[in-house]
């Protein structure tokens, strides 16, 4: 008797706009993906992160390297 593996994976299909479908390309090559599923797998993960793990009412802060703030954004910005 053999082990069976079941395949878990659902396909999914998206629309994207050339824009759209420009900058997941970009995003890709930039961040050296393999495919473009790996790419969106990956933004699903660090949303999901986002989403679940920081306040609404936060701010976030991008700083450069000696603390001074370069950038700010109310998280529910981002949210909506």
């Amino acid at each position: 008797m053999g082990i069976t593996k079941v395949n878990t994976k659902q396909r999914v299909q998206f629309d994207f706009s050339p824009e759209a479908l420009q900058r997941l390309e970009d995003l890709k090559k930039h961040v050296d993906a393999s495919t473009k599923a790996e790419v969106i797998r990956n933004a699903l993960k660090i949303y999901e992160w986002f989403v679940t793990q920081i306040d609404p009412n936060y701010v976030i802060e991008v700083q450069d390297q000696d603390g001074k703030a370069i950038f700010r954004i109310p998280v529910k910005v981002l949210l909506t």
